[in-house]
C-alpha cells in the first residue's frame, strides 16, 4: 500500500513538502501567499492587485491586468514555539504507589515546530476586454509539530504534519468599468501523519505493573493522502478611483485521508483505515484607500469557518472508530492594516499589523496543533528592475500569547487487562515566529 501511495503522489509531494509550516495562523492555516502582501501583514490583499498572486485571494481583481502577469514566490519560516508544564499519570482513579512518585513529572521541550519554505506560483492572462484567466498553485493550510524521545507527555503528541498544495485555475468577468467577478475550481492534494507514543515515565509506570512497555513506542500513528475538491469566488469593485473594495469566499474542502493505522499498544488497530479533514472556508472583505499619489492604506476582515473542525477520529477498515481527539475549534476572525508608500519610480515601501484570533478554548488546546492569539508585525519593499519586472521582499514577526494547557486522556494497552491509564498535562505554550519572503514578478 505504501508503495503504492508513493508512486501516485511522488510529483505532488515533491510540492507539499515544502508548502508545510508550522501553526502560525489560526488552527493551521497558512497565509504565506504572496512577499508584497506580507510586507503589509496581508492587510487588503483582496483589494490591491499588485501583481499575480491576487489570485489566491481574489480571482475577480485578476480582470485589472492588461498584459500577463507571472509571480514566484518563497518564504522562509522560523517559528520557536516551547511548551512548559507538568504530566501526571494515574491507575484508574488511584494514583500509582509511591515508589512510582516519578510519574508526576516535568514536561518541557523547545522548539517544536520545524523551519519551513512555503512557495507559490501564480499566472494570469487577459482574454478579451471582458475576459481574464489563470491559475495559481500554493497552500492554504499546513503544520509541522515533532517532540523528542524524551519528552514526557507524549501520550499527547509526538509527531503531526499536514502538508497541502492546491491547484486553482480562475476566470474573471468585468461587468463594467467599476466591477469584476471572479470565480475558481480548486483541486488539494494533502497529506497527513498523526501519531503519540509512550514517555520515560509511563514506560515506568507499566513496568511497575509487570509490563514491558519501551519508551518511544507507538500509543497510535495515522497516516493518509487524498484530494479533495472546492471552488473560490470573488468581487472586486472600484466606486471611485482612489478606491478598491473587495469580498472573496474560499469555500470548505472536505478530504478523507486514507492510509494506515498502527500502534504498539494496541494490535486492533493495526490496519487500514481513514481520516476525515476539512480545511475550513475562509472569507475575507478587504478595502484599498488611496490618499494620494504616494500614499494608501489598506484593511481586511478575515473570517474562518474553523467551528467545522471537531475531532480526529479514525474510520478503521473493520469498521470500528477510533477517536484519536476531540478538537472543538471556534471560528476565528483576522483583522489588519496596512500602508503602502510609493517612494519613487523604483522603490514601494510598505507596513502593516494584524491581529489573528486563535481558535481554541484552554480546555481544547492541543499540544500537536499549538494554537494561539497572535500579533503580526511586518514590513516590506518593491524594487523595480524595469518596466516589466519587480521583485518584492518582505519581514513578519509573529508574537503569540502565552497561553494555558489542560489536557487528560486515558492510555489503554492490551498487554495488561485493566492497566488503563488517565495522564493529564498542565502548563503553557508559547510562540514567536520571523517571516522573510521574495518575490519575482514579470509581464509579457
Amino acid at each position: 500500500m505504501k508503495q503504492q501511495f508513493s508512486l501516485r503522489a511522488s510529483v505532488c509531494l515533491a510540492l507539499a513538502t515544502l508548502a508545510s509550516s508550522s501553526a502560525l495562523a489560526a488552527g493551521f492555516q497558512v497565509n504565506e501567499h504572496s512577499a508584497n502582501g506580507l510586507g503589509r501583514a496581508m492587510a487588503g490583499q483582496a483589494a490591491k492587485p499588485e501583481n499575480a498572486s491576487i489570485l489566491a485571494t481574489n480571482p475577480a481583481a485578476i480582470g485589472v491586468f492588461k498584459e500577463a502577469e507571472f509571480s514566484a514566490s518563497v518564504s522562509f519560516i522560523d517559528p520557536n514555539v516551547d511548551i512548559n508544564g507538568t504530566a501526571t499519570y494515574a491507575l484508574g482513579e488511584t494514583s500509582l504507589p509511591t515508589d512510582a512518585a516519578s510519574l508526576s513529572t516535568s514536561a518541557t521541550e523547545d522548539d517544536i515546530a520545524d523551519t519551513a519554505f512555503v512557495p507559490g506560483f501564480f499566472y494570469t492572462t487577459p482574454i478579451n476586454e471582458k475576459f481574464s484567466a489563470g491559475v495559481g498553485v500554493f497552500t492554504t493550510y499546513g503544520l509541522r509539530s515533532d517532540y523528542s524521545d524524551d519528552f514526557e507527555a507524549l501520550p499527547f503528541a509526538d509527531e503531526a504534519e499536514v502538508k497541502s498544495v492546491t491547484f486553482n485555475p480562475a476566470i474573471s468577468y468585468k461587468v463594467n468599468e467599476q466591477l469584476m467577478v471572479g470565480f475558481g475550481l480548486n483541486a488539494t492534494y494533502a497529506e497527513a501523519e498523526i501519531g503519540s507514543g509512550v514517555s520515560e515515565s509511563l514506560s515506568f509506570a507499566f513496568s511497575a505493573l509487570g509490563s514491558t512497555v519501551p519508551a518511544g513506542a507507538s500509543l497510535f500513528n495515522l497516516e493518509g493522502d487524498d484530494w479533495g475538491y472546492g471552488w473560490n469566488a470573488g468581487i472586486f469593485w472600484q466606486p471611485t478611483e482612489m478606491t478598491n473594495i473587495a469580498l472573496s469566499h474560499r469555500a470548505e474542502t472536505k478530504l478523507e485521508l486514507s492510509g494506515e493505522v498502527s500502534s504498539d499498544l494496541r494490535a486492533a488497530l493495526n490496519q487500514d483505515g481513514s481520516l476525515d479533514l476539512n480545511l475550513a472556508a475562509i472569507t475575507e472583505l478587504a478595502i484599498d484607500q488611496k490618499l494620494n499619489d504616494q500614499w494608501s492604506v489598506q484593511s481586511s476582515v478575515t473570517f474562518t469557518d474553523w467551528s467545522t473542525f471537531q475531532k480526529l477520529e479514525a474510520n478503521l477498515e473493520s469498521g470500528d472508530d477510533f477517536l484519536i481527539k476531540e478538537e472543538n475549534f471556534d471560528d476565528s476572525w483576522r483583522a489588519s492594516i496596512g500602508v503602502t508608500y510609493i517612494l519613487n519610480d523604483e522603490i514601494t515601501l510598505r507596513a502593516g499589523y494584524a491581529y489573528d484570533d486563535g481558535v481554541v478554548s484552554v480546555e481544547n488546546r492541543s499540544l500537536s496543533i499549538p494554537d494561539t492569539d497572535r500579533h503580526w508585525f511586518s514590513g516590506g519593499m518593491t524594487y523595480t528592475m524595469s518596466e516589466d519586472t519587480s521583485i518584492d521582499l518582505a519581514y513578519v514577526f509573529i508574537d503569540g500569547r502565552e497561553a494555558d494547557i489542560d489536557k487528560k486522556r486515558t492510555i489503554v494497552e492490551d498487554a495488561v487487562p485493566g492497566a488503563d491509564f488517565t495522564t493529564t498535562f498542565v502548563g503553557t505554550q508559547s510562540a514567536t515566529a520571523h517571516i522573510l519572503s521574495v518575490q519575482m514578478n514579470t509581464r509579457f
